[in-house]
């Protein structure tokens, strides 16, 4: 099933909306869901629909809550996101990175009482559109073991760096410190598909190519010690500093519907502009990307591509062509529009 992306959008916003969000609320969390299966991380995208709903609905998440200045002191911020919908929230605040970047040329933002936010590279690419280097991470609920560990200790703990170029597109790093999302074992398990049994372990510490064993049991760090270190430095930075629960105490996305998360946030920008002439940064972006795309491609592959570039491409195609979505994810939508009244014009 091919659906349009604004249509997909319109629906999701209606769903949220009929769960208890304003049209404003609804509209970041179904933009930046959508943002996902477009460029191509179906884990962060539609398929998270019913769970951002029911938490919503549950008023676990709170409808109609606006974010809070704490302090602010030279080029720094604290936020209390007052547990709104991740996406307003952190669109909220990168937008108060940017501007006081522009002032300051470079500015930095924490974040507690937050949610989900989805993919990080909702922020970064945000700010890369306006010319800043664009800087986004938070945690998020134990499912990571770390190094040398038998159970779960820290999220998936993503982070995000968006730089833009000139002819090309920016560089965006977007990436979990696990060796994959959460979200795309529970999107396996949805659609009955097997995972690489490198992603993660069961519950007694073995491989598994078997999702729902992998979700009984731990992901894995990636690259092991560097992904568990990164990811406990994230944690650190949205904890300690933004005041938020650490991925221990973080209230579980996918089935507690009682608890607030308390995720933490922390986003920050760079106004190029005050470092270096824009155009030429642009021009050596590009002169960057391009000797990449230059390198011989090794045996397999077809050509060297940067950050970014593969979800690019994938999003150009799909918006032309329609958000690919499995049987699975459609038949979810389909109750979605049952239980909430609202209809699948698409």
């Amino acid at each position: 099933m091919k659906v349009q992306a604004e249509k997909l959008t319109e629906f999701c916003t209606e769903v949220l909306m009929a769960a208890g969000l304003s049209r404003d609320e609804a509209w970041y969390q179904a933009d930046c869901m959508v943002e996902g299966d477009l460029r191509g991380i179906g884990s962060h995208g539609v398929s998270r629909l019913y769970y951002y709903a029911s938490r919503v609905k549950a008023k676990v998440i709170s409808a109609g809550a606006e974010p809070v200045i704490l302090s602010e002191s030279g080029a720094v911020m604290t936020i209390d996101g007052k547990n709104g919908i991740g996406p307003k929230v952190g669109r909220w605040t990168m937008d108060r990175c940017i501007e006081g970047a522009k002032k300051q040329g470079a500015f930095f933002a924490s974040v507690k009482h937050g949610n989900h936010f989805g993919i990080a590279a909702y922020y970064t690419e945000y700010a890369a559109r306006q010319d800043m280097i664009g800087i986004s991470i938070c945690n998020s609920d134990k499912s990571v073991a770390p190094y040398g560990g038998a159970v779960p200790m820290l999220g998936t703990n993503p982070i995000s760096v968006a730089i833009p170029a000139g002819k090309h597109p920016p560089f965006i790093l977007d990436m979990a410190t696990s060796v994959v999302a959460r979200g795309k074992i529970v999107l396996a398990d949805k659609e009955g598909r097997d995972i690489p049994s490198d992603w993660a372990v069961d519950k007694d510490g073995n491989p598994t190519s078997n999702p729902k064993q992998a979700l009984g049991g731990t992901l894995l760090p990636l690259g092991g010690p560097k992904g568990y270190g990164i990811g406990l430095l994230i944690d650190i930075f949205c904890s300690c500093l933004a005041g938020a629960f650490n991925s221990r105490q973080v209230g579980r996305f996918w089935d507690d519907f009682e608890n607030p998360q308390n995720v933490g946030f922390f986003m920050g920008a760079f106004d190029i502009s005050k470092f270096v002439d824009i155009e030429t940064f642009k021009q050596k972006m590009d002169s960057t990307i391009d000797e990449f795309h230059a390198c011989p491609a090794a045996p397999g592959y077809g050509e060297v591509m940067v950050a970014g570039e593969p979800e690019y491409r994938k999003k150009q195609k799909q918006l032309k062509d329609g958000i690919e979505l499995s049987n699975a994810i459609f038949e979810d939508l389909q109750k979605l529009s049952i239980e909430y009244n609202i209809p699948m014009q698409f």
